[in-house]
């Protein structure tokens, strides 16, 4: 039976503010640490709403954009 009181990964990635950059393109990688991250995906950032990365979640957005 599963803890009602924990949340589940997405709720955590949700708490995750969106990560501010400067170009047009993000290259997320999930983590600093290679071992713990994802393959190399390059995610456009030329919407107004925040980008997804399709690996882990984290959101990006274009700082001019804001």
């Amino acid at each position: 039976m599963q803890d009602s009181s924990k949340k589940s990964p997405m709720e955590l990635i949700n708490e995750v503010p969106p990560i501010k950059v400067e170009g047009r393109i993000v290259a997320c990688e999930g983590d600093n640490d290679p071992a713990l991250g994802h393959p190399i995906e390059f995610i456009c950032l030329d919407l107004k709403e925040p980008a997804v990365c399709k690996y882990c979640g984290l959101r990006y957005y274009q700082e001019h954009h804001h």
